[in-house]
């Protein structure tokens, strides 16, 4: 039992308090000291141990700056292909009456620049990225959609890599290493600021294992 006045403990049959004095008999005999209040019966106990709600915090698509590197290789064989035609033109008689030739240049030299814009584009509309408080998302395809997700809790490392290029444009690679049986290693290509990112997902995965750490011992 506990003293009505202090709030010290002291033996059951103890008719006065042994460090303040006061009287005991017949008073009542509280269970717990004074000043503690009882637990909040009117919130229901699983309300106790839900986790929070889910929620969207970052979206994202391919970045088309990381096909910089083809399309400066692309922009370079169209100059590179133009200057070889009129120095050749200029000093060799064989080109002198065969202005179809010319048409040949036309129609290749834009080939490369072609499959880089329609190659960024198309990755551009079929690849969409998502992140939430408790999973990562991946979405492909423009008419037909697979999706592909990752809970956090799963997550054991993330890393990034760039090529030089794609460190001047600040794109890149964000790879997932995971427990998960479907997707172990989860890369997601044309990240643009790939590195903030990676913090985001690193942040999030600690907090979502502290919290479940904390919901099990509950």
């Amino acid at each position: 039992m506990f003293c009505s006045r202090c709030g010290v403990e002291i033996p059951e049959e103890s008719g006065f308090c042994n460090k303040c004095g006061a009287p005991q008999g017949g008073a009542a005999r509280p269970s717990k000291p004074p000043g503690i209040a009882p637990a909040d019966s009117s919130r229901p106990a699983e309300a106790l141990t839900e986790p929070s709600k889910e929620s969207e915090l970052w979206t994202g698509r391919y970045s088309p700056r990381s096909l910089g590197g083809a399309f400066l290789l692309a922009g370079a064989w169209f100059v590179g292909l133009w200057i070889a035609y009129f120095l050749l033109s200029g000093r060799d008689s064989w080109f002198h009456g065969r202005g179809w030739f010319v048409w040949v240049f036309v129609v290749l030299s834009p080939i490369p620049l072609l499959w880089a814009g329609s190659t960024a584009l198309w990755r551009r509309m079929t690849l969409r990225y998502r992140l939430t408080t408790q999973r990562f998302f991946v979405q492909r395809g423009l008419i037909g959609r697979d999706v592909e997700e990752l809970e956090l809790i799963r997550v054991d490392d993330v890393s990034t890599s760039q090529g030089i290029i794609e460190r001047i444009f600040n794109v890149g690679t964000v790879t997932i290493i995971s427990t998960d049986a479907t997707h172990p290693r989860l890369e997601v290509p044309g990240i643009a600021s790939p590195v903030e990112l990676k913090e985001k997902i690193r942040a999030l995965m600690k907090e979502v294992r502290k919290r479940s750490v904390h919901f099990e011992q509950l």
